[in-house]
């Protein structure tokens, strides 16, 4: 069975959005996730219940 140039283009313009789709997801979550990093970082090193505190040099 041969598959028409419509077919192929619709096919290609599916995997086309599909790749957008997950480039934008995947950068939220990197955004995101770099916020929550730096959040669990300052809450681990300030205060009276820190396991770690930076020295000033």
């Amino acid at each position: 069975m041969r598959r028409t140039d419509e077919e192929v283009l619709r096919v290609l313009k599916k995997l086309a959005l599909a790749a957008i789709a997950a480039g934008a997801l995947a950068a939220v979550r990197k955004r995101s996730g770099g916020k929550v990093e730096a959040d669990l970082w300052h809450e681990a090193t300030r205060g009276p219940g820190a396991v770690s505190t930076p020295t000033d040099r």
